[in-house]
């Protein structure tokens, strides 16, 4: 009896298994990856990925991924990742917010977080989304396409969270909180003859207010120049003609400190710093 047990238990996992396989293989990754890019569209943005294949329990794992908002397929990346993994809830393919969960790599780091896609084709853009990210090698996010870090160098670290329509205000609303570390950022106009800024240490804070960027704090700290900026940056259809409106301080560290009041304008891809 136990003989006839233990076949029928390992014949059951042998026929799982084979099942497990011919899933794997037989996988239409095309028509998934298709499909995924059409719901990409539907939120308002552009998806493009070198391969697609299954990943346990219920998803995808995507190969060199690039988001960008819809329209602008030659443009910068919003996100860009060696890496995404992307897992659905199907009790969530009934909701009218239907919510994936991601994780991966990029940059030579690592992100997870979620994203709420509404299930109605005419609703544009996340519903919401949250995201946590680490060891971000900062030179290759430039490289990748944002303008905003564009010569920067380092490592980073912080979290970005989304929200489409917020109770309070009516609209879209989000918060980003970025924490550098040894890195070094080339300044387009020299300051007092220092042509960049070493820094140490640095922290940017903004909040998303519809149209707009409010950049709350701006501060690095290196060994010569310390830079400290707040204002606003004004959203445009491409990202890097978003325009600049902050101003703020640098001073030479050290001893004996010099500072000089600063004003940066244009536009993220060609900023424009006046020392006054």
């Amino acid at each position: 009896m136990r003989f006839v047990k233990n076949r029928i238990l390992w014949i059951s996992v042998y026929a799982l298994a084979v099942t497990c396989v011919f899933l794997y293989v037989l996988f239409p990754s095309e028509f998934v990856l298709r499909w995924i890019e059409s719901q990409a569209n539907a939120a308002g943005l552009t998806l493009t990925a070198d391969s697609l294949d299954p990943s346990l329990p219920l998803g995808v794992k995507l190969q060199n991924v690039a988001v960008r908002a819809a329209g602008a397929a030659s443009g910068p990346a919003l996100v860009r990742g060696d890496l995404l993994d992307v897992q659905i809830n199907p009790l969530d393919l009934f909701q009218k917010v239907r919510t994936v969960r991601f994780q991966g790599s990029a940059c030579g780091g690592s992100f997870e977080g979620s994203a709420g896609i509404p299930a109605e084709a005419s609703s544009a853009g996340l519903s919401e989304g949250n995201a946590a990210f680490q060891s971000i090698d900062l030179a290759r996010l430039g490289a990748n396409g944002l303008p905003f870090f564009r010569g920067m160098s380092g490592q980073a670290k912080g979290t970005v969270f989304y929200v489409q329509q917020d109770a309070a205000t009516g609209g879209a609303v989000g918060k980003l909180s970025v924490y550098l570390s040894r890195g070094a950022y080339a300044l387009p106009e020299p300051f007092l003859g220092v042509p960049r800024i070493d820094f140490d240490r640095g922290e940017i804070q903004a909040q998303l207010k519809d149209a707009a960027v409010l950049l709350t704090k701006f501060e690095i700290y290196g060994g010569q120049v310390n830079c400290f900026l707040t204002g606003s940056i004004r959203l445009a259809d491409r990202v890097e003609e978003s325009l600049l409106n902050l101003k703020g301080s640098m001073e030479l560290a050290g001893g004996r400190k010099i500072k000089m009041n600063v004003t940066v304008g244009g536009t993220l891809a060609r900023p424009s710093f006046r020392y006054l």
